[in-house]
């Protein structure tokens, strides 16, 4: 069934997360497959990949590769998959505004046989440059190569900044009960930074039997802001079945953090994200 651009972006604000399906066309969602696991390989082969450790840029679940961190700094034909018409439509239509990139990216990929899976959690962290003067000295901080990332207890929290944020997951697989998709508890971003509050453990243990699986057909795209509880189990699907996804984050051009700056070293974060165009479908057209 079809969604316009309108509903899509009511259906996010309301609960959260939307998806949108058919936005990439089966051709280009196997492109886009063979280039992460072209990536994967290649970075499993070697110590140093892109001027990345690849121990710090894989993530293992036993004998498999479940997380690609950095992902469009070292998959850079992927990076075009983000600028599809419709993905760009639904941010600036969801912030009024234009939009630019806020994370590298990470690829998930839930390989059955692993046993990767993650509890309710939050993405209530922002990735910023370091505080001037401590370039050298970032254990006191969660930091991979060489970015920040602070914590809404870091932040002067003035408001829910959150709310500017959007992390856009293509799935590049179909995400089913069987192979582990994300589950989320619908509409739980408004509640802000669980972390703030002395009752966000109860909060869960509350509405965790709301939650709903985010099923998603191969090629489509979810929206989802980083308040919105998630979790996943471990793909019971057949041996070697793979549920990859990727993900990065966006934010609204306007959006500043008090205190911190955004950084500058990766050219796909310094400039307002532009469309592109080639590609073979648009649900909103």
């Amino acid at each position: 069934m079809s969604i316009s651009l309108q509903e899509t972006v009511e259906t996010l604000e309301s609960q959260g997360i939307v998806t949108v399906e058919g936005i990439f066309s089966e051709r280009e969602t196997a492109d886009f497959r063979r280039l992460l696991d072209q990536t994967i390989e290649e970075a499993s082969q070697v110590e140093v990949y892109k001027g990345r450790p690849t121990d710090k840029l894989l993530g293992k679940s036993k004998d498999t590769v479940w997380l690609l961190w950095e992902l469009y700094g070292v998959c850079e034909g992927g990076l075009h998959y983000t600028r599809h018409p419709a993905i760009v439509q639904v941010l600036e239509e969801a912030f009024g505004e234009p939009v630019i990139q806020a994370s590298i990216g990470t690829m998930f990929d839930k390989v059955a046989g692993g046993d990767a899976a993650i509890g309710w959690h939050q993405d209530n962290f922002f990735i910023v440059n370091p505080p001037e003067g401590e370039e050298e000295n970032l254990d006191k901080y969660w930091h991979q190569f060489g970015h920040v990332h602070v914590r809404p207890a870091e932040i002067d929290w003035r408001e829910d900044y959150l709310k500017k944020t959007i992390i856009v997951r293509i799935n590049v697989d179909p995400q089913t009960v069987e192979n582990g998709a994300m589950a989320v508890i619908p509409g739980s971003y408004q509640e802000g930074p669980l972390e703030l509050r002395e009752d966000g453990e109860a909060y869960i243990k509350q509405h965790e039997s709301e939650a709903v699986v985010c099923t998603a057909g191969e090629g489509s795209v979810s929206f989802y802001f980083p308040g919105m509880l998630h979790s996943s189990f471990p793909s019971v699907a057949p041996v070697g079945t793979h549920r990859r996804a990727a993900a990065h984050r966006v934010r609204a051009a306007s959006l500043q953090l008090p205190g911190w700056k955004w950084p500058t070293d990766w050219e796909g974060g310094i400039h307002q994200i532009k469309a592109e165009s080639g590609f073979d479908l648009n649900p909103f057209m």
